[in-house]
Order: C-alpha cells, then structure tokens, then sequence
C-alpha cells in the first residue's frame, strides 16, 4: 500500500510540473488518455502471462519511468496493457504483480539491469512479457526462552560484491512478525539469501539498557557467521531462529597526544557490517582531559578512530576494538602525527617513450567503501594524511601498466600498506608498456547479452584477492571480439566467456572456483599478444 501511494503521489506531482494526465493510464489494460497527446509522442504495448501456465495476469502494474516522467498502467482481463503519451527517448519499464518477482522490459534474468526500451518518435513497441512465481522464505523468530516475538522486522538479503567485499543488499518487501512470532516473504528470485531480524525494546536514548541485537539465520550478530538459505525457482524455503539478548554498552576511554599531553579530539566508532549489513558509525568529542564515551554500542568488531581538531599539530590514531556485553572502559588511544609517502613515478628497462602525462597517485583506504585518502599527479608525488592502511594506485593511459611498486624497499604491488605513525616513507613506481595482450572471439550462436563477459584470472588461488591486477574482465562487443591490455607476464592464467557476470562478481572468490573447471588454461610472456577462441559458457 505505501508503495502504491507514493507511486501515486509521484506521478501527481510529475503530471503537475510538466502539464500531463498521467491518471487516464491508471483505468488498467489499453486506455486513453485524456486531453491531446504529443504529436511525437509513442506507445508501449503488449501482453502478461504467467510464464508456467501462459496464461493472462490481470490487474499487473508496469510502469515506465525516465529523467522527466512517470508512467503507469494495469493489465486487463486478458494481460494486455498500452502505454501511450511515451514521448521520444530511453525508458524504464517494470512490470509488477503480488506473488511474482518484478521483471524489467528487455530483463534476461533476475537483477540483471536491462538496456532502455528505446522510443523513437510516434513509435509503437510491443512486448510479451512472461512473470513468474516468486519464490517463499517463511518462519519464526522467538527469544533467548522460546517465546514468540511478535511486531519484529525480517528482512532478507543478498550478497553482492563491492570493491572486493561482499556487501548485503534488501531484497523484496520484508514483513514483520505475527503474534506467534511468524514471518512470510514472498516474491523472491531464485538464489541464496540471508534473513536478518531486529527489534529494540527500548528507543536508543532509552537508560533501559536491554534489547535485541539484529540478528542473522540461524542465530549470529556476525555476519561472516549466518548461513545463507537457497531458494529455488516458486519454492519455499524456512528460517526459524532466535534474536540474540544483548545489553548495548558504553566505550569510554582518554585520549592523549603523542606527547603525552590530553586534547581536544573527534572520535568514531566504526563498523563495517553493522544493523543489517549497513555500516554503523558511532561519533562523539572528548571532553576535559581528554576522556570519552560513546553510549549505547551493539557488541561487534570496531575501528576506533580519533583525530585532534583545535591548535597545535594535527595527529591520528586508529585501533581495533571487540565490544561484548559488558562496559569497556579504560581505553587509552595515543594519537600521532600521520604517516607519509614521497616517491616517483619511473618507467621500466625496455621502455623507449617519455612518461605519459596526467598521472595520478592515489591512496585508497584499504577497508570497505574505502575512498581516497590522499592524492598526487605527476612522476613525482607526495602523499600525506596516511593514517589508516592503504592500497596505493596510479592512473594511467591505455597501453601502460604497472610493473611494480616499492615502498620502503618492500614489493606492494599487490598488498596493502600500513605505515607506521610519523613514519615518512619513500616509494618508487615502475611503469612499462611492454604489457602482455589477450584478444579473441567468443563461440555464440546469437550476439551476446548485454552482461555477458569475459574474465581472465590467474590460476594461482593467492592472486585471486582484490584489488589484483591478475584479474581481469572484458565486454564482449556484436562481432563476438574481446581484448584485454596490460596484464603481468610470466603467469598461467585462465580464461571464461560468461553469458552472465554482475559488477564486481570477477573478484568473488566462489564465483571464481565455480568457473575454474570450464576455463580455458593460457600462459604470457612479456609484451606477448595471445589470441584466444572461447566457448559461451550459461550460468
């Protein structure tokens, strides 16, 4: 219901700002519009069914959305729908109906993101569109003495991978618990899935101090911990677990100077994985002498991280904390002056052009959604501010790669850095151009979806982490043709043509063992172009 008032409430508010009856298309199946329609404008046409019966879904929504409107119809007895007023240009359209997985317009399969239907003007595109069952993930939830827990959020995830880290991400509708503790979530894809609850007995300003902490199938607080449930296509699959009783604490502590002396600092409390996949962050200021407290803490693995703010000279500190159930007090952070990197940029033996210009350094800090800590451009840099543990990156053009990077006289290439406090470091970076090439053609009877790709990776298992430069992906473009430039020589790689690959799914570790059996084996010496000839393998 909230869903469909705001769907609502959005298309009123387009049809205000750009003049369009967008409520004659809500009538269901072919209707019409009121007032004159855009000469240029188009239509969106066709048919739903249910793709194991082929028969007609009535009262299905789909809606078409693009940068300036909203459009929105229901099928009729017979499935069919018509969208008119679509003006010229790309558009969004999803079809929806209670018990099925939503589906895009032009959609292979489940959250796969679809090219835009494209509409040309006083163009008609019609559609069949099949829906299909969703499937079930149903239980209940109780506490730590089996009593049921009613009114509490489910709430069901799936894994993506994100800058080498698998991130959770909700999916479907979630649905809270009945008055025997039970829960059912339905319209789901097939696939694996988490189910994670949460419920406080008190608000978060509360000196009541017991509650629940949110809680993973079948009974953890740690994510790395829950197991994950399978969902096959229109089946269903259960989940009955516990919440977990923890009393949220306090952290308290003093922070000093690395000369001893108390001052005036920000402090946070870091979480990566925290209410239900999404990072927790907990800040707050010292006070006289330097002490701290941060209230009400779900227990969890934490980065404790302080940073000085007033006069005198800018210091960090950085420290893992594990918070249980009881207080932790007594901490004492040290801060200090941040670490630094001064290096250059020099091309390898071999390499007869000058260095290319608009090169960029970068520190990216080594933890997840890590961002830019501090960059530099030019052959020569200078990196400050490097208080956490950091990837260090460069930018280049097309047909330069990094033969290695040197910091304090250790091979970083592929490993993260941790400085020191205070420490200034140098760093040397070599670059060539004499990277190893691979290039082929992919054995399909049809062009190859949009989200099909190619991923080379090493076969070495230890090279598999990210950010490797071993691994590797390429789109495959209509004629059927890859290439991939700049890959590290002296290597025994494999290579896979995927009809499916999602972003980032190259640097999961089980997506990689899964395909290993199907890749094609290669080697690469240096400055070598390797052709290569792969079969479409289906996922």
């Amino acid at each position: 219901m909230t869903r469909q008032i705001v769907a609502i409430l959005t298309a009123s508010l387009i049809a205000a700002m750009s003049g369009v009856d967008v409520h004659a298309q809500r009538a269901g199946g072919p209707g019409a519009r009121r007032g004159a329609p855009s000469p240029t404008a188009g239509v969106i046409a066709g048919r739903v069914y249910d793709a194991s019966t082929n028969t007609p879904i009535r009262r299905a929504r789909i809606s078409a959305t693009n940068v300036d409107a909203f459009l929105d119809a229901t099928t009729d007895d017979e499935g069919r729908f018509e969208l008119t007023g679509v003006g010229p240009g790309e558009w969004r359209v999803i079809i929806e109906k209670g018990g099925y997985f939503p589906w895009h317009i032009g959609q292979r399969r489940p959250f796969d993101i679809p090219p835009p239907v494209t509409i040309a003007p006083r163009q008609r595109v019609t559609a069949d569109v099949p829906l299909t069952r969703g499937g079930v993930i149903m239980g209940r939830v109780f506490d730590e003495n089996g009593e049921p827990l009613a009114d509490l959020q489910v709430r069901v995830y799936r894994a993506r991978m994100s800058q080498g880290f698998r991130r959770l991400e909700s999916v479907g509708l979630g649905d809270r618990t009945d008055d025997t503790g039970a829960y059912r979530i339905y319209g789901l894809p097939p696939g694996d899935y988490y189910v994670a609850a949460s419920l406080r007995t008190a608000p978060a300003d509360s000196i009541v101090e017991t509650t629940y902490a949110p809680t993973y199938y079948p009974g953890t607080s740690d994510v790395g911990e829950a197991q994950r449930i399978r969902v096959g296509l229109g089946a269903e699959a259960t989940a009955v677990f516990p919440l977990l009783p923890v009393r949220h604490v306090r952290v308290s502590g003093t922070l000093l100077t690395s000369s001893g002396a108390a001052t005036d600092a920000f402090i946070n409390l870091v979480a990566e994985n925290g209410e239900l996949g999404i990072p927790l962050g907990i800040g707050a200021v010292t006070r006289a002498r330097g002490a701290f407290t941060l209230p009400d803490v779900p227990p969890g693995r934490y980065t404790l991280t302080a940073s000085t703010r007033g006069d005198g000279p800018y210091e960090t500190a950085s420290l893992p904390v594990i918070v249980g159930n009881e207080d932790l007090t007594g901490i004492t952070v040290t801060t200090g002056r941040s670490a630094g990197i001064r290096g250059r940029v020099v091309a390898d033996a071999g390499v007869t052009r000058a260095l290319p210009d608009g090169l960029e350094v970068t520190a990216m800090a080594a933890r997840q959604n890590g961002t830019v800590i501090s960059h530099s451009t030019g052959s020569s840099f200078e990196l400050d501010d490097l208080a956490d543990p950091f990837y260090l990156r460069i930018t280049l053009p097309q047909g330069w790669m990094v033969k290695s990077v040197m910091v304090g006289g250790v091979d970083v290439t592929d490993a993260k850095v941790a400085l020191p406090s205070g420490q200034q470091a140098d760093a040397r970076i070599v670059i060539t151009d004499r990277g190893a090439r691979v290039s082929g053609t992919v054995l399909t009877k049809s062009r190859a979806p949009a989200n099909a790709r190619v991923v080379i990776f090493p076969a070495d298992t230890r090279k598999w982490a990210f950010p490797s430069r071993f691994v590797r992906t390429a789109t495959i473009d209509e004629k059927g043709q890859f290439q991939i430039a700049g890959l590290p020589a002296d290597e025994r790689y494999l290579a896979v043509a995927a009809d499916y690959v999602e972003d980032g799914e190259h640097f999961d570790p089980e997506f990689l063992e899964g395909i290993r059996d199907r890749a094609a084996p290669f080697s690469l010496a240096e400055a070598e172009t390797r052709s290569l000839e792969l079969p479409m393998i289906e996922r």
